[in-house]
């Protein structure tokens, strides 16, 4: 009950003011995501954000994390809907008429009811509307029926439908991958530039502290394979643990995230490999928060990426490549969407779902003791503070604004 008053205590109070940005975003739900937009506050730019009150995570519904001290304002409205191409925020229009933004950003797809909704208001009242998209399909009906089949034609429709409208108000479109850029420029969006979903730099960085405060909590003392993220088919945690399974003569833990086990199928057969191959005793299962995962990616030797391509998901981004790049770590990744965008030649990939090629890349850190030196840390720590991080989704962000409005800065 504590946290239900706290938010409520930060609800939104209308009042006459004239509002540089006003950001919508249900990510913002996620206290951690707002750090880039602390980033406007701090250089005099005023700025809000509009997130759900609450989400649905499968059958558990959950409320917003509550605002931190240095959080910009923050607007808590009630979200309709669960398909983010036709839900809509309960009470939006009045929040755009009281503070009569000079720019929205909708941290959501440009082809939605939403940005069509707000596009309007945008271009009735003189004001600039930019999305940030994290498409890396086709959007055009014809490669989406042979992507998914004839069952998506309906979908297909209403997104072309949409894409058509919206492409008349939106006035920027930042993308988070190479696919989105091409993808959008190919439909005639204005201004489509490329940015990075930045980390916050004062939290992933390199920590021998932190490294050696957990290590020494969980009593390790052998090379970490560590996996971070959600456990699901399409992450390819399944392929992570086959290799693994053929490296036993070799000493090293897997670091992995906890999961309910038997909570869904695909829970249970990560159980059923970990038993059969005999690795379970190796695993260390951790719980972090998003401020602790920095410290558990210090204490990491090397971090595992082989997401899976599938017809309905390519790996869009994958935030925890920058953010264990930041602590210094040596990141193998698989080939599959944004990952080698991400990586750009300083981290190792491998064939998108081949065990073996997997394989053989541990195996060489294993065997070889391919472990990064001070000096190879520290240069690829700096790749990521400089070209991932929200200092440089700022710069990108900030750039584009001025170009339409008088400075902000």
């Amino acid at each position: 009950m504590k946290e239900r008053n706290n938010v409520k205590q930060n609800e939104y109070k209308l009042h006459d003011a004239k509002l540089d940005i006003l950001v919508i975003s249900t990510a913002c739900f996620t206290a951690i995501n707002r750090n880039i937009y602390k980033l406007f506050r701090n250089n005099g730019v005023s700025i809000e954000i509009v997130v759900p009150k609450t989400l649905k995570f499968g059958s558990v519904t959950k409320e917003a994390e509550i605002p931190s001290h240095d959080d910009p304002p923050i607007v808590y409205l009630n979200l309709k809907g669960q398909n983010p191409r036709i839900n809509r925020f309960e009470n939006l229009k009045e929040i755009l008429n009281n503070k009569k933004p000079r720019v929205v950003l909708l941290d959501n797809e440009p082809v939605s009811l939403m940005a069509n909704t707000i596009g309007r208001w945008c271009k009735l009242n003189q004001a600039f509307f930019y999305c940030l998209t994290y498409e890396n399909f086709s959007l055009k009906i014809r490669e989406t029926l042979k992507r998914i089949g004839y069952r998506s034609l309906p979908l297909a429709i209403i997104k072309r439908a949409l894409l058509l409208m919206s492409r008349n108000y939106v006035d920027g479109v930042f993308t988070v991958n190479n696919e989105g850029t091409e993808i959008y420029k190919s439909e005639s969006f204005n201004n489509v530039v490329r940015l990075p979903l930045g980390f916050d730099p004062d939290i992933f960085k390199i920590d021998n502290n932190a490294r050696e405060n957990i290590r020494n909590r969980h009593n390790i003392n052998v090379p970490v394979i560590a996996f971070f993220g959600r456990v699901c088919h399409e992450k390819g945690v399944h392929i992570l643990i086959s290799a693994l399974s053929q490296l036993m003569q070799y000493n090293w833990v897997l670091m992995i995230d906890e999961f309910t086990i038997y909570k869904n199928k695909y829970n249970e057969t990560i159980q059923q490999l970990l038993e059969t191959t005999g690795i379970f005793d190796r695993v260390i299962f951790i719980n972090p928060n998003h401020h602790e995962i920095a410290g558990y990616m210090n204490a990491a030797d090397v971090v595992v990426m082989p997401s899976i391509s599938t017809p309905r998901w390519v790996e869009q981004y994958g935030r925890v490549a920058p953010e264990a790049m930041a602590c210094g770590k040596k990141v193998i990744a698989s080939n599959s969407g944004a990952l080698p965008m991400l990586l750009a030649g300083h981290g190792v990939l491998i064939k998108e779902g081949s065990i073996e090629s997997l394989k053989i890349e541990l195996e060489r850190f294993l065997r070889v003791g391919d472990h990064y030196g001070t000096n190879k840390e520290i240069e690829i720590s700096q790749y990521a503070h400089e070209s991932l991080s929200i200092n440089a989704q700022y710069n990108i962000m900030i750039e584009q604004f001025n170009q339409n409005n008088s400075p902000f800065i």
